[in-house]
């Protein structure tokens, strides 16, 4: 069932035996999840079913360090979450992810890969994959495309699927017919209420679009908000514990991570006979949108002591510049605004992104109109490298708070030396095997300033480790069953509990842990 917010009268007291706040892509797969189990779940969103039409100026908040997106632009405040604008690129974590690695303070997860693998099957229904995953080989075949020759001891050929499943239009009916999951619109969540002398939830407080209050009280409750939202929520919640809850240790917002996308170099080939398109997007016979992938083998991460990095490619004259997006941007916006909807979002700044672009805008809009492939001998490497664990790179509160009374967020963005090594040295060794396969070289072009990497610069949008998952209360923020450490009935989920990020897309891990924590806490309420 999916209720509005304003259908709760003032001062109701809702009693239930799981609550989850938050309805993007882990909170819609858990409620999938507990459907039909023989007990409540009710689902707080603090948005509906559209974007927002005052924007969301509750998402609102500072930065220093490393310069970021506007943090009301990098997530979405309604049904479907980040979901609603998500890309759908889809890989899983590497094995060696999970692991302890003494080159990597901070490194560790309290579970493995397998772990997390048990519940891909029902992450691919969820997001719509097909079984075959990630298998750079079986795509490579489907595709009719080849593989680069690489030698495996040092990189080995992936595939991302992308398949951008909308969760909140996807999986709305089958919320809406839940016989025992409710999920309430616009309701925003101001105060998780923990007991004064036991370890527990007792409630949360909730504001609906109306300004009217309301209680909801669970056996289980479970923050299921975002990379951001999730350590604001338990850094606010601090009238009874000063600190926050869960922050006993000082771990509640640090650890910020993110997905670094950087095109730090490009391959030169020796002619434009090889053929490199598999490692572009592509579109297979069956239907199935692909990215082939290089990745560097776990052997050469561990022999060089880097972080873990993959590459996909674009043909340098076609590479889909900043200017590129905002024109498309501003071509879907006009189509809205013909059809009665507002005026384009963030005009001025489509507009200067254009203008600022505007040779490659030309370019690539000229080649789009003759068919012109361009040189098929230049390709742009687009790189993910792993953000290390850093808790220095951390989200805080200010003094300032939204029109809810909840403090805002500052974001304090910090990488290390590690990452742009890795980044250098994986091209130096991507440069090698070309060179002895000769294929053609490498041009490597990395800037010196820590804000900008090269001239393609952006991010994943994927907020991890704020909550990071450890094993010792003393190095993280939940346990291995994704609870609250010292708080017996508080779990969080979603990628603030990754403790270490790898260089995959977070959703399908995401996903993923969502089913794992669904099944957990259905083992607990049924046992």
């Amino acid at each position: 069932m999916i209720l509005e917010g304003a259908e709760i009268p003032s001062g109701e007291v809702i009693e239930t035996e799981i609550c989850i706040i938050g309805a993007g892509a882990a909170g819609i797969t858990m409620a999938l999840e507990l459907t039909g189990a023989p007990f409540r779940v009710s689902v707080i969103e603090a948005g509906g079913f559209e974007y927002p039409e005052n924007g969301q100026p509750n998402y609102e908040g500072t930065q220093t360090g490393i310069e970021y997106a506007d943090l009301d632009a990098c997530r979405l405040r309604y049904f479907g979450g980040t979901t609603n604008h998500w890309g759908g690129y889809c890989r899983s974590l590497d094995p060696i992810d999970f692991e302890k690695r003494d080159w990597i303070p901070h490194s560790g997860w309290p579970i493995t890969l397998d772990d997390v693998k048990a519940h891909y099957p029902r992450a691919t229904e969820i997001i719509g994959l097909n079984p075959h995953l990630f298998d750079g080989e079986y795509w490579s075949k489907a595709a009719g495309l080849p593989v680069l020759p690489f030698d495996p001891k040092r990189f080995h050929t992936g595939a991302t699927q992308i398949h951008a499943t909308r969760f909140g239009e996807v999986h709305r009916d089958a919320v809406k017919a839940s016989p025992n999951v409710t999920c309430y619109l616009n309701c925003s969540v101001v105060d998780l209420v923990i007991g004064e002398t036991e370890d527990l939830i007792r409630e949360v407080t909730v504001v609906n679009a109306a300004g009217n209050r309301s209680t909801f009280r669970a056996r289980h409750f479970v923050l299921a908000c975002g990379g951001m939202e999730n350590p604001r929520m338990l850094l606010n919640a601090n009238k009874v514990r000063p600190n926050g809850i869960g922050n006993e240790h000082d771990n509640v917002g640090r650890f910020f991570m993110e997905h670094r996308v950087a095109s730090p170099g490009m391959i030169l080939l020796s002619d434009g006979s090889t053929d490199l398109s598999f490692y572009r997007r592509n579109t297979v016979p069956s239907g199935e949108y692909i990215e082939g992938s290089l990745h560097l083998s776990e052997e050469t991460i561990r022999a060089e002591r880097m972080c873990n990095a993959q590459f996909s490619l674009e043909l340098y004259d076609g590479i889909r510049t900043q200017g590129d997006r905002s024109l498309a941007a501003i071509r879907d916006g006009l189509k809205k605004f013909i059809s009665g909807g507002g005026w384009v979002r963030d005009f001025n700044v489509h507009v200067g992104n254009i203008i600022c672009d505007i040779d490659y805008v030309a370019g690539n809009l000229a080649r789009r109109i003759t068919g012109d492939p361009g040189n098929l001998a230049v390709w742009l490497l687009k790189m993910e490298v792993e953000q290390v664990p850093n808790p220095d790179s951390r989200i805080t509160l200010t003094d300032q708070v939204d029109d809810l009374g909840l403090r805002r967020i500052n974001l304090h963005w910090a990488t290390q030396e590690i990452e742009k090594r890795s980044v250098v040295r994986s091209m130096e060794l991507m440069g090698e095997e070309l060179g002895r396969l000769g294929l053609g070289r490498m041009q490597i072009a990395m800037e010196d300033d820590p804000n900008v990497w090269s001239r393609f610069d952006t991010w994943g949008f994927h907020h991890a480790g704020t909550t990071r998952m450890s094993a010792d209360p003393r190095d993280g923020v939940v346990d291995a069953d994704c609870r609250v450490h010292g708080v017996g009935n508080l779990y969080v989920v979603g990628n603030s509990v990754f403790t270490t990020v790898g260089t995959s897309n977070p959703t399908f891990t995401i996903t993923a842990l969502s089913v794992r924590l669904a099944g957990h806490l259905k083992g607990l309420l049924t046992a």
